[in-house]
């Protein structure tokens, strides 16, 4: 059961990114990164090394749908996935502001080393002029949805796997 929840987690995030970004990208001209929402997620929710674990599939997954730098995204979201799990101990789970906070400096630190990453690996490939303000935009969108998906994913992870989330089964009469 948790594998199939996690494998539809893993799927509708794809569509999420595939699909459903291009409304926002319509809107403001940018697209939100549900890969790091849902990285910041496992790693909130399950600790490091499913956020590690998850980050990577996840990266992978998008650096193939992207036809960019393969195994950039995986290690960007991998590193962002332990990250988040290091934290998961000294903070409280529930907190919008913190995950909003999260999502800003996860999808801020995303965004600049991916530059860096291309500079390094691919330093013909020139950086558009306009790089930054859709990446600002970017980090804005994900500052905004990042407590709205922890939220989520983590009622709904309640709601199917109540003693895997950490909450008790319900009792009964």
């Amino acid at each position: 059961m948790i594998a199939l929840f996690y494998f539809i987690v893993g799927a509708g995030t794809i569509v999420f990114q595939t699909a459903v970004a291009e409304y926002f990208d319509a809107w403001t001209t940018a697209r939100p990164d549900a890969m790091i929402l849902v990285t910041l997620f496992l790693g909130l929710h399950r600790g490091r090394e499913a956020g590690l674990i998850g980050g990577f599939f996840l990266g992978l997954l998008q650096d193939a749908l992207s036809g960019g730098l393969l195994g950039a995204n995986a290690l960007l979201k991998g590193l962002i996935g332990h990250a988040a799990g290091s934290l998961k101990r000294n903070v409280a789970g529930r907190d919008s502001i913190f995950h909003g906070a999260l999502g800003l400096f996860a999808t801020a630190f995303d965004k600049v080393l991916a530059v860096g990453l291309t500079a390094v690996f691919l330093p013909d490939l020139p950086i558009h002029a306009n790089y930054w303000l859709v990446a600002g935009k970017t980090i804005a969108l994900n500052t905004l949805l990042a407590p709205l998906f922890v939220g989520l994913l983590g009622s709904a992870e309640g709601r199917v796997l109540p003693s895997a989330a950490g909450a008790p089964y319900p009792e009964r009469p």
